[in-house]
């Protein structure tokens, strides 16, 4: 099933969006914040693999992207849950059953990437995943939702790092403050964001403000980002650094090669296993 990536981004509509598709019938598209985004009235059971692999493809992918930052992570991400998960599918069986387990086995990657590359305890992932991260196949927030509650210079560090694309040295510049400085701007913004939604208090610990400079420069710059030991603090920046550069217009689609690379394993007959994450 494909919906266009406006309508669901968006999140503008309140009324129930009806798409039919080849394999399930009618789906119910519901408005932003709800618990699933896609409830299946008529048509609930997937039959074979490849209903669900064209299914949940996008959703899992867009979903690591958006709680990762970067392409190569999310793919590594969205390979281990295929990998996992369909070697256990028992189909057929109901639409909203294997979903659920989708989900779950998303949330379960994504809190092992923070754990196992940035130190982050399976306890914090899980006191996050349980309201925000949840839910991760609904529509994210808009960029504009992010920014605008900023104060002006916040937001404008914000715009000038992530959408211009200007370094911290750039702002330090044009702010006429030094480095250090300008990256603290960047670090206290996405503490902003991040307890806007949700995260936690935007705590004032700068302790790592270059280290979460550099994440952010290696977002910008789409390379995988160097791994360090986060605070709880940290954290939290991280994670709205991410939806940040989710949020931005065609970021969070797939490399062609990925999506073919993917199919061409699923094809020839299964997922082995060295096709993982490690």
């Amino acid at each position: 099933m494909f919906v266009g990536q406006e309508e669901i981004g968006a999140g503008v509509t309140s009324r129930p969006l009806r798409v039919v598709t080849i394999h399930v019938v009618v789906i119910e598209m519901q408005s932003i914040g709800t618990r699933r985004p896609f409830t299946v009235i008529a048509g609930q059971t997937y039959r074979d693999p490849v209903q669900v692999f064209n299914h949940c493809l996008m959703p899992v992918y867009q979903t690591s992207y958006r709680w990762t930052g970067n392409r190569l992570d999310a793919e590594d991400v969205t390979t281990w849950v295929f990998v996992n998960a369909f070697g256990r599918l028992d189909l057929p069986r109901p639409v909203p059953a294997v979903d659920d387990e989708l989900i779950e086995a998303t949330v379960q990657a994504i809190g092992r990437h923070w754990t196992e590359r940035y130190g982050v305890s399976s306890l914090r992932w899980s006191a996050l995943h349980a309201g925000e991260v949840a839910a991760p196949w609904r529509s994210m927030l808009s960029l504009r939702a992010l920014l605008d509650p900023l104060p002006g210079e916040l937001r404008l560090v914000t715009v000038l790092r992530f959408l211009r694309r200007r370094t911290v040295n750039q702002i330090a510049a044009q702010l006429e403050v030094s480095p250090p400085a300008a990256a603290i701007l960047v670090f206290r913004a996405l503490a902003e964001i991040g307890a806007q939604m949700g995260f936690g208090p935007a705590l004032d610990d700068i302790s790592q403000a270059d280290d979460v400079a550099a994440f952010v420069d290696h977002l910008v710059t789409r390379r995988r980002p160097n791994r360090f030991e986060a605070t709880p603090t940290s954290f939290q920046a991280l994670l709205a650094a991410t939806c940040v550069h989710a949020a931005i217009a065609g970021n969070d689609l797939p490399r062609t090669r990925f999506v073919r690379s993917l199919e061409q394993v699923f094809n020839v007959g299964g997922l082995p296993a060295v096709f993982g994450y490690a």
